[in-house]
């Protein structure tokens, strides 16, 4: 392994630290959103939309700390490793997967006592309190899937890099 990490390592770093905002901001809209913990203010508390929450912010963290605990390791040659590669596509798979699920669950609007899919994604989407919701950060949402967004791109660029790092050094 070299002493200085190379730019695909460098990469699948900040790919794995992004991972890792993504979790803080999920466990963070967890802890905020008294909305998903109480069904919308039901008696039942914490929805299963909090918990599909919940699984979502913990697998992004083991893969994020997969992806950091890999990212440097190379083969005698200078290859990246096979678990390298493997972390950071399933990472980036993973980050959109949980971009499309963010995006999709506004389908679910019936389950949380919204009228139609577009009243859901105005409470979701809105920079602004939906009326008659109860304490949450509205823009929070945005923010996530911005960041899983942005988080996804990084991933598919790491993945090139390594890629070609591993077709580079085979010549």
């Amino acid at each position: 392994m070299n002493a200085a990490p190379s730019m695909k390592s460098r990469l699948a770093m900040v790919f794995g630290s992004l991972l890792i905002l993504d979790f803080i901001l999920v466990i963070v809209m967890l802890a905020t959103d008294k909305n998903l913990q109480t069904d919308f203010g039901s008696s039942s508390a914490y929805y299963i939309h909090w918990y599909a929450g919940l699984g979502i912010g913990v697998i992004t963290l083991l893969a994020a700390l997969f992806i950091l605990a890999t990212a440097g390791r190379t083969t005698a040659d200078g290859k990246p490793t096979g678990m390298s590669r493997l972390g950071v596509l399933g990472g980036t798979a993973w980050a959109w997967l949980v971009v499309v699920g963010l995006f999709g669950v506004v389908a679910t609007y019936s389950q949380v006592g919204f009228a139609s899919a577009s009243q859901f994604a105005r409470y979701l989407f809105g920079v602004s309190a939906y009326p008659g919701s109860l304490s949450y950060i509205p823009w929070l949402y945005d923010v996530v899937i911005a960041v899983y967004i942005l988080s996804a791109i990084v991933g598919v660029v790491a993945l090139i890099q390594i890629r070609a790092a591993a077709r580079q050094t085979s010549s």
